[in-house]
């Protein structure tokens, strides 16, 4: 998608940009999902590239760069945690899923469960499984979030609808801690008979980008604050190995489609190739965001006790036919415990922001949206939601990253707060 931008025409990387090495291209086949998200008819192959590691770090970035307009510290931003706000979300989704005749998910009865200590305090990093009850084998095992919570949907993990689902917990050594049989669609509370030490042993952090021709200003952001957002959060955990991930996509016709860097455990590395994207290409509104999502999602995470978070920055949804697609890559992160937070960019319409919103609750994460607050870039899209608080960008993925890590859900304070909306408490909608 193209909006008029302050771009600049040539930089030194464009230069370069000849001298180099072009990656690798493939092409993979890639279906269009239409109507639910169990249908599908194929379409066009996507072209994805594997990009090398950059030998040495990269200059700013080529045409579509803000490199020079857009400062550390000033992007604004809101965020919503719709499993927190269940009810009112499920609303919007189905008068969204009637506007927009885009499908949705199964989101309704979920298994939401409370974890505490035998003091009463609340235990994130506990080992858990959900079981039919009665049945040998999980449906789903995973660990308790920040807080102590555990918010799982049975449709969106294969399960069904189910009325009931058996919580296990256990240590690390498999000694049980606790279990209790809990009716799906309403909270519960499981008081374990010790406590859990949390300490996340690593995080691995995937940005999927949109990189057509509208997203230079979010580019810019990244280039800037990434690498310090993630350091000032991992003191929470600081003995945490961290590894990145970088997917860029675009749309068919332009350059590349999807380009794949897999990860690196090294930020000068991340930090190199944040530095090589540029914004240019789109055209239309929809881009390639289901491929992309695709491929961010089948990178090799690791698997045990840390976080597995992917970050999805856009300002436009997947072409239709591919919305049943992306959808459906939201149903396989949740299954491998994969956390997507998605991030509405200047722009963002109502069905980028339908599908978006549907792929962080189904797997634990929050969708954030820029606002008008900062005054850099164009005009941002108001959310459809009661209540948010505006802060800086940087501070609110700061405190996200940190929430996760510490496994005590993070809040601005006062004077870190822009603008508030509607009555919020605790990332929640009150009234």
């Amino acid at each position: 998608m193209q909006r008029s931008s302050l771009l600049l025409a040539v930089s030194i990387s464009a230069l370069l940009a000849g001298c180099m090495p072009a990656p690798e291209s493939i092409s993979v086949s890639k279906p269009a999902k239409m109507g639910d998200a169990g249908s599908s008819m194929p379409v066009a192959e996507a072209s994805v590239e594997f990009a090398p590691e950059p030998m040495m770090e990269a200059p700013p970035a080529s045409s579509g760069s803000y490199a020079g307009v857009v400062r550390r510290g000033v992007v604004t931003a809101g965020d919503i945690d719709d499993s927190f706000n269940l009810d009112a979300f499920l609303r919007y989704q189905k008068r969204a899923a009637g506007q927009t005749g885009l499908p949705r998910l199964g989101l309704s009865a979920p298994v939401r469960v409370q974890l505490a200590g035998p003091g009463g305090v609340p235990e994130p990093g506990a080992y858990y499984t959900l079981r039919r009850p009665g049945a040998a084998d999980p449906v789903h095992s995973g660990y308790s979030g920040p807080d102590g919570w555990i918010t799982d949907f049975p449709q969106v993990l294969g399960a069904g609808a189910l009325g009931a689902v058996e919580v296990t917990v256990t240590s690390s050594d498999g000694q049980l801690l606790g279990k209790q049989t809990v009716k799906a669609g309403s909270d519960a509370t499981i008081h374990l008979s010790q406590d859990i030490d949390w300490q996340p042993e690593f995080l691995d952090l995937v940005l999927v980008v949109d990189t057509t021709g509208s997203m230079g200003d979010e580019i810019a952001f990244l280039q800037k604050e990434l690498i310090g957002i993630v350091r000032s959060a991992s003191a929470k955990a600081p003995d945490v190995s961290i590894r990145y991930g970088l997917v860029a996509y675009r749309d068919h016709g332009d350059q590349y489609v999807v380009k794949n860097y897999g990860f690196t455990g090294s930020g000068s590395t991340m930090n190199g190739w944040l530095r090589g994207l540029s914004a240019d290409g789109g055209g239309d509104y929809p881009e390639a965001a289901a491929a992309a999502m695709k491929a961010g999602v089948g990178l090799d995470w690791r698997r045990g006790k840390g976080e597995r978070i992917l970050i999805q920055i856009a300002d436009a949804p997947p072409h239709d036919g591919d919305a049943a697609a992306y959808l459906r890559t939201a149903k396989t992160a949740a299954g491998k415990g994969v956390q997507i937070f998605t991030l509405g960019a200047s722009g963002v319409g109502s069905e980028a922001e339908y599908l978006m919103r549907q792929a962080s609750v189904a797997t634990g994460g929050r969708y954030i949206f820029l606002t008008d607050d900062s005054g850099v870039g164009n005009s941002h899209a108001e959310p459809t939601i009661a209540c948010y608080r505006v802060t800086k960008l940087a501070r609110l993925l700061t405190r996200i990253l940190a929430g996760e890590l510490s496994g005590r859900r993070q809040e601005a304070g006062g004077s870190e707060v822009t603008r508030s909306v509607g009555s919020y408490s605790g990332g929640v909608c009150r009234g």
